[in-house]
Formats: structure tokens, sequence, C-alpha cells
């Protein structure tokens, strides 16, 4: 998934609940604003918050 500074993943399972806010991205002069990531939670991907 693309993500950029200030997003926010999210996850949950069993007794667990996952909030990871994006604080830094990959140097804008190698890939851009935004970075390509795979993000996993209790063997889950993340997804951004809505």
């Amino acid at each position: 998934m693309k993500v950029k500074r200030g997003d926010v993943l999210v996850c949950s399972c069993k007794d667990c609940n996952v909030e990871l806010t994006v604080t830094n991205t990959c140097d804008a002069e190698k890939c851009g604003l935004e970075c390509d990531i795979k993000a996993t939670c209790c063997d889950k991907p993340m997804v951004l918050k809505k």
C-alpha cells in the first residue's frame, strides 16, 4: 500500500487493537512523497484508517 506522512494504519485481532501513525516517509529525492510498504499485524494486512 502507498503511505505518506500523517497516515494512520490500523489492525484489530483477538484482544489487540493497533494504530500506527506514519511519522516519516522515504527520501523524496529517491521515491517521491509516498512509500510503498507492506505492514501486517496478527498475520493480517494493516489498513489505512478512514
